[in-house]
């Protein structure tokens, strides 16, 4: 926790002000690497083995969304969709990733404003990634009718509770097969059941999962949901803030703090505050850190590393903790104030019927027993760019490759397949791109419309506000919930 001084009532680019992470921030990313170097993690897909994909499903955190958003504001978790996607043009099929725009990223400014404030469309982006997850299944049993399907769910803040909650309905449903998929909703058009008539292709309890967490943060909907890691999850890794001061930001314990006896999961505090640990400020040296810590981490689940690490800011300038209770008048910090500590969520579901709420599932040691397990392999930190401020590097994509993927989906009369292509080309710099230029022409063309007080915008959103270019909505994606 590094010391505060007069100079944190200046205002930075990022909106607040900011305090210079001192001695013990920068020395607790050391020792969560060196923890993180000690836990021993399942080998989920090996390229010797021919049958084994990984699905990665990736939920954002609250007004963070990597279509709309500046890159120099996207988060840790658009960063490993952005690398994924990149891998998956260079011709990598045995992962594939699904991205979830965060809570309150909506079109509409009143259901953006509610949705931030409450989570509401939670139910909605967790189901929407199942729809999803088992699309992507159905492509590669249909390719491959051994394939054998692993998941890992990587979050930031609400987005984090999502990836908890997925879990369990991975778990619970296993992999159902898409066709015929119903949604029953209430006359507000609220979710209310999703039915799947056909037999599941993957039975439940059956899918080995992992969760990678950036400081799971449930204000609102995500705490009336049970996110206790089932069964089947055999390995995770939390990372939570230490600075975070604000009364709605209590960190979700979904893993508890340190390493669990049977070295199952591993939750490590890191100096910072929210988004300095998920991402989303210009001034980003610890975030860069939090990322090269999971990066870490969801490397260890493949024999093939498929993310990179980034460099990490040496400017003092760019290693600050935030004073993230700024983004809003309406914050308050009496809970922090009392004694210095962030407050911690310890209940992970509201049932009343569970004997240990606070407690995550026993693992299945018989599923675990499957996998080779190694310590986790910390890679090296690529030396910086000579230039003080960098967007997250540009993701190029194998346009060749891409259009040969697109032209056998088109054979083979594969829908899903070309969305899927269409989704790797928007992750790309060439497709974010292409549609900030889309969006520039249609502001261009559009009669001018009065702006939003900076202050009055942020007033609900759980995350920093990461503003696109003026008058960029962004694209309509498959399946992204508009509510």
């Amino acid at each position: 926790m590094g010391a505060m001084t007069d100079d944190k009532k200046k205002k930075g680019p990022d909106g607040v002000s900011t305090y210079p992470a001192d001695a013990h921030d920068l020395a607790s990313y050391e020792q969560a690497s060196q923890a993180l170097s000690q836990l021993s993690t399942p080998v989920l897909v090996r390229s010797s083995n021919p049958h084994e994909r990984l699905f990665v499903a990736a939920f954002d955190g609250t007004g963070n969304s990597m279509l709309k958003d500046a890159p120099a504001n996207h988060t840790n978790v658009a960063d490993i969709v952005r690398q994924t996607a990149a891998a998956n043009s260079r011709g990598l099929t045995n992962v594939r990733v699904e991205y979830m725009e965060g809570p309150g990223t909506q079109d509409g400014a009143l259901k953006r404003g509610w949705d931030a404030a409450t989570g509401n469309s939670y139910e909605d982006r967790v189901e929407e990634m199942y729809a999803r997850f088992t699309a992507q299944s159905k492509r590669w049993l249909a390719e491959d009718p051994e394939a054998q399907i692993r998941v890992v769910s990587v979050g930031f803040s609400r987005g984090a509770e999502q990836a908890a909650g997925f879990t369990r309905l991975v778990d619970e449903r296993g992999i159902q097969d898409p066709k015929g998929r119903v949604e029953d909703r209430d006359l507000f058009g609220n979710l209310k059941q999703v039915r799947y008539p056909e037999p599941a292709l993957v039975p439940a309890h059956q899918v080995p999962q992992a969760v990678a967490l950036f400081d799971p943060v449930g204000t609102g909907k995500p705490r009336d949901h049970d996110r206790r890691q089932p069964p089947s999850v055999l390995s995770g890794f939390q990372i939570t803030a230490e600075d975070e001061r604000r009364n709605l930001f209590k960190s979700t314990s979904i893993l508890d703090p340190g390493a669990t006896e049977n070295g199952r999961f591993l939750n490590v505090t890191v100096g910072g505050a929210h988004s300095d640990i998920g991402g989303s400020y210009t001034l980003n040296g610890l975030s860069v850190r939090s990322g090269n810590l999971m990066v870490d981490y969801l490397n260890s689940l493949s024999d093939q590393p498929f993310l990179a690490k980034r460099a990490v800011p040496a400017a003092p300038e760019m290693n600050v903790v935030h004073r993230s209770e700024e983004h809003s008048r309406l914050y308050r910090t009496s809970d922090f104030d009392k004694d210095g500590q962030r407050d911690r969520m310890e209940r992970l579901t509201p049932s009343k019927k569970v004997a240990h709420p606070n407690d995550n599932e026993p693992r299945d040691e018989a599923m675990n027993e499957r996998f080779a397990h190694r310590p986790v392999a910390i890679g090296p930190v690529p030396a910086e760019r000579p230039r003080l401020q960098d967007g997250p590097a540009p993701v190029v994509a194998d346009t060749h490759a891409l259009f040969e993927r697109l032209g056998r989906a088109a054979v083979d009369g594969d829908v899903d397949g070309a969305r899927a292509v269409g989704g790797s080309f928007l992750a790309s710099e060439q497709g974010l791109s292409l549609q900030r230029r889309g969006g520039e022409q249609a502001q261009a063309a559009a009669p001018a419309e009065p702006e939003r007080p900076r202050q009055q915008a942020e007033a609900n959103d759980p995350t920093p506000p990461t503003q696109p270019p003026p008058g960029y909505e962004g694209p309509e994606r498959r399946q992204t919930p508009r509510l």
